[in-house]
């Protein structure tokens, strides 16, 4: 799903700029790259935090801090996929936008788009409304950005 969703990204790019209905530049493949890769991630999030559940089938609001960490092995997966799944968010959104290359308009970011998706799950029911999911979202996306920032430091010492 989310490759169908860049590919018809990257046609639709591609029409646009063919007919001149958006100016580009001869040197963007990078960044249509970037906003492929972006396309596909947002769609496969949106498929696993949103899509992939039956409306209506989850209608709590847990906003009790570090609640979903549980006991389990498997309480503990879905605590860590959390965090895991915000993790591109950080060095996707940072290489492709560059007002979004300072660590607290990143972070916020990701807070709101995070914020975002638990208010449309509960709204729906298409997921648990639960403060742990945007606060592990959150720090998935810090720790995405510091490896965004430490690939940028790695890339200037190596090129100096």
């Amino acid at each position: 799903m989310g490759l169908i969703a860049g590919i018809l990204f990257l046609i639709v790019m591609y029409i646009l700029k063919k007919f001149g209905l958006i100016q580009s530049k001869k040197s963007e493949p990078l960044r249509d790259f970037l906003l492929f890769l972006i396309i596909v991630y947002a769609a496969v999030l949106l498929k696993l935090a949103f899509f992939s559940r039956e409306p209506g089938s989850r209608t709590t609001v847990d906003l009790t801090l570090f609640n979903t960490w549980g006991t389990t092995m498997q309480a503990h997966a879905f605590f860590v996929e959390n965090i895991i799944m915000f993790i591109p968010f950080g060095i996707l959104i940072p290489t492709a936008f560059p007002v979004m290359r300072n660590i607290f308009v990143c972070t916020l970011t990701a807070l709101a788009c995070s914020l975002c998706l638990e208010m449309f799950q509960l709204i729906t029911g298409r997921g648990f409304c639960q403060l742990d999911d945007v606060v592990t979202n959150t720090l998935g996306a810090f720790i995405g950005y510091m490896v965004y920032r430490m690939w940028v430091v790695m890339h200037r010492l190596l090129a100096s």
